[in-house]
């Protein structure tokens, strides 16, 4: 079912990784509110995990984006590119497709502009450590091939984890324990699709067929919603790349600001699109 989705997704991935010019996008990132809008576009359009992210910040950093403009790059782009779009619409459909791009773009800029008022007020700067000894170069555009194929590796090997652990949690998981476990109580299920992606790693991709697992078990869609965005921003190894790049601190409120944002958005997308369990 989802064969076609995913090569037409690395496709897209590929196509804009290798025939974009990075330093072009970089120069449209200065500073003020509109470069924080500017860098969580950037930061959607660009393909990249939490590992292909953090070098990719280092480079907007290296051409004098502010930290606002950097954290928003850093919030958005774990959750948006165009492969992951298309993977979310065909395995969930335009709601939560439309939810996905709607709130992520929302809560990497209202994380950048927090972080703006923060540091215009001098309780927050950048860094000074680098990373640009991480694992890929944020100057370097590779072929349209060489990039599919990297994307293609990168991307399908925790795809094809992600369908292995949905396809094991709807083999062996009875379809009503979700419903009796936590149907009584539905503000926990938010709590619990937040934190439960943070001790494990789901690269981008990988959290798609979990969340349609989890749906088919009979979680409801909001809760499912925020496992869908909180497993790819909250991870710890995301989280060791933020302080890395940002420094402790700024790592420190971008955790918070997940923790607030992930079921935040959830409940929202419930009520916006009227999906209920």
């Amino acid at each position: 079912m989802v064969l076609p989705y995913f090569i037409l997704g690395i496709t897209a991935g590929a196509i804009i990784e290798s025939k974009t010019n990075i330093d072009i996008i970089y120069s449209w990132v200065g500073k003020g509110r509109l470069s924080i809008v500017l860098g969580s576009l950037l930061g959607a359009i660009l393909p990249g995990c939490a590992c292909a992210t953090m070098p990719m910040a280092e480079g907007l950093i290296r051409k004098g984006a502010k930290l606002s403009t950097t954290c928003a790059f850093i919030m958005t782009s774990p959750l948006l590119a165009p492969q992951t779009i298309i993977l979310t619409y065909a395995l969930l459909g335009p709601q939560f497709t439309i939810g996905r791009v709607l709130f992520s773009l929302v809560g990497g800029i209202g994380f950048g502009l927090i972080i703006h008022a923060l540091e215009s007020k001098n309780h927050l700067q950048l860094s000074t450590t680098s990373s640009s000894n991480q694992c890929c170069n944020a100057n370097q555009s590779p072929a349209f091939f060489s990039s599919m194929i990297s994307i293609g590796k990168k991307l399908g090997g925790y795809f094809i984890i992600g369908l292995a652990i949905a396809s094991t949690l709807s083999a062996t998981i009875p379809t009503d324990l979700i419903p009796k476990t936590i149907g009584d109580h539905p503000l926990l299920s938010y709590g619990i699709a937040t934190i439960i992606g943070i001790p494990i790693y789901i690269c981008e991709g990988e959290e798609i067929p979990i969340t349609y697992s989890l749906l088919s078990l009979g979680l409801a869609a909001g809760p499912s919603f925020t496992f869908l965005l909180g497993a790819v921003g909250t991870c710890i190894p995301t989280l060791l790349f933020a302080q890395k790049i940002l420094g402790k601190k700024p790592m420190v409120i971008y955790a918070l600001y997940w923790l607030i944002f992930a079921p935040i958005s959830g409940l929202i997308f419930s009520k916006l699109f009227h999906i209920h369990p």
